[in-house]
C-alpha cells in the first residue's frame, strides 16, 4: 500500500509519456511497486547506522564512503588538471589536427567528389583535366604551407607597425603601411590584406595625436623638422592641415614658457615683463624661421599674421596688467625715479628688439604694441618710444 503510495507520488513528476505508461499497462505497474516495496524494505540500505564493508572489515557510514568517494574523485581531477598542463601544446596541435581534418572531410572531400561527379560526364578526356587541376592545386597548397613564415609575418604587420611607433622609428612604421597598400594592389580580392591594412591605419592615426602632442614640449628644431617629415607622408593630413598643427602647437608651447615665469611676479614684476619679452623674441624668431623651413613653398600669411597678432594681444594685455603699478610703486630693485627710467627704457629697448626681428619675415609688430601701450592706455609715452628708437637706429 506505501509503495502505491509512494508510485502515485512520483508519477506526478514524470514525463507524460511515461505516466500514460504506468497508467496503461499494468504489469510495469506492477514491477515498479515492487521495486519500490523493496527499497522500503532494505534497512541497510536506508540506514546511517555503522556497517561492515566487503573490504575494510570496519565500521562505516554513508556519509564516510561518500567522504572518500568525494576525495578520491578530487584527487583524480587534480591528476588530470596537471596532465592536461603539462600537454596542452600537443592538446591544442591534436585539436587543430583534427578540426583540419574535419573540415577537409566535410567540405573539401564533398566539393572534391561533386567535381569529380561532374567531370565524369564530360567527355573522355574530362576527368585527366580534373586530375590534373587538383595536382595544381595540391602544388599550390604545398606552396602555401612552405611560406607559411611569409605568411605569419604579414599577419604581424600591424603588431610591428605599433611597436616602431613605440620606440620611435616612425619611417618604419610608414614603411610598413605602404607595403601593406602595395599587398592590397596586388591582390585587391583578399579582405585579409585590406583588414590589416586598416589596423595599421589605426596605429598611424595613433602616432599621429602622439606626434602632436610631442609638438607641444621643448624641442630642438632637427626634432621638429624630422617630425614634420613624418607627419607630411600621412595621406590624412594636408598642406593646410601642417601649418596648422605646426602653428597652434608651438602657440602652445610660447603661452606654456610664458606660464612657467608667474612665479616672478612675486618679486619683481618688472624682472618678469622682461623675462616675458625675451621668451616671445627668442620663441616667435624661431618658430618663424622653422616655418619657411619646413613650408618655404606654401607661406600662408594670413595664417602667419593669426599667430603673430594672437600672441602679440597677449603680451599688450600682460603690460597693461603690471606696467602702471612698477610706475605707481617703487619696488625694491629701484630707488630712484632715474633708475625706474632708465628700467622702464631698458624693457622699451627689448620690446623694440623684438619688432626689430620680426621685422625680417615682414611682420609690423610695432604699430600693434604703439596702438595698444601707447595711444589705446598710454602706458608708453611717444617721446619715450622715439628715444629708445633712436638709440638703437645709432648702435645698428
Amino acid at each position: 500500500m506505501s509503495s502505491s503510495i509512494l508510485l502515485n507520488t512520483l508519477q506526478r513528476d514524470l514525463d507524460p509519456r511515461y505516466q500514460e505508461i504506468l497508467n496503461s499497462n499494468l504489469q510495469v505497474s506492477e514491477i515498479s511497486e515492487k521495486y519500490l516495496q523493496d527499497l522500503l524494505v532494505n534497512d541497510e540500505l536506508l540506514s546511517i547506522d555503522t556497517f561492515k564493508t566487503s573490504t575494510t572489515q570496519t565500521n562505516r557510514t554513508i556519509d564516510v564512503e561518500i567522504a572518500e568517494l568525494d576525495s578520491s574523485r578530487y584527487q583524480l581531477n587534480q591528476k588530470l588538471s596537471l596532465l592536461t598542463n603539462s600537454n596542452k601544446d600537443l592538446i591544442i596541435d591534436v585539436n587543430r589536427d583534427l578540426n583540419d581534418v574535419h573540415d577537409k572531410l566535410s567540405f573539401d572531400y564533398q566539393q572534391c567528389l561533386n567535381s569529380l561527379s561532374k567531370n565524369l560526364h564530360i567527355g573522355p578526356n574530362g576527368f585527366l583535366n580534373r586530375e590534373k587541376q587538383q595536382l595544381h592545386s595540391i602544388r599550390l597548397n604545398n606552396a602555401t604551407l612552405s611560406s607559411m613564415d611569409s605568411v605569419l609575418d604579414v599577419l604581424e604587420l600591424p603588431t610591428l607597425c605599433k611597436l616602431c611607433i613605440l620606440q620611435g622609428n616612425y619611417q618604419e612604421s610608414l614603411d610598413i603601411a605602404m607595403f601593406a597598400k602595395s599587398l592590397i594592389i596586388r591582390f585587391p580580392k583578399l579582405q585579409l590584406f585590406k583588414a590589416i591594412s586598416k589596423q595599421i591605419e589605426s596605429e598611424l592615426q595613433m602616432m599621429l595625436k602622439g606626434l602632436i602632442k610631442l609638438l607641444n614640449t621643448d624641442l630642438k628644431q632637427n626634432q621638429i623638422l624630422k617630425i614634420f617629415q613624418v607627419l607630411s607622408q600621412l595621406e590624412n593630413v594636408d598642406e593646410a592641415s601642417l601649418q596648422r598643427i605646426f602653428l597652434n602647437s608651438r602657440f602652445k608651447y610660447i603661452i606654456n614658457e610664458i606660464s612657467s615665469l608667474v612665479p616672478i611676479l612675486k618679486f619683481s614684476k618688472l624682472t618678469y615683463l622682461k623675462r616675458f619679452v625675451e621668451t616671445y623674441r627668442e620663441h616667435i624668431y624661431s618658430t618663424l624661421s622653422m616655418y619657411h623651413t619646413i613650408f618655404k613653398d606654401e607661406i600662408n600669411l594670413l595664417l602667419l599674421n593669426k599667430f603673430v597678432t594672437s600672441l602679440g594681444y597677449n603680451l599688450c594685455d600682460e603690460f597693461n596688467k603690471y606696467l602702471p603699478s612698477i610706475r605707481s610703486q617703487a619696488v625694491e630693485a629701484i630707488d630712484s625715479d632715474i633708475e625706474l627710467k632708465s628700467s622702464i627704457d631698458g624693457l622699451l629697448l627689448q620690446l623694440i628688439y623684438l619688432c626689430k626681428s620680426l621685422a625680417t619675415f615682414q611682420f609690423e609688430f610695432e604699430p600693434l604694441i604703439l596702438e595698444k601701450l601707447c595711444f589705446q592706455n598710454q602706458l608708453i609715452k611717444e617721446e619715450d618710444w622715439l628715444r629708445n628708437m633712436a638709440k638703437v637706429k645709432k648702435y645698428r
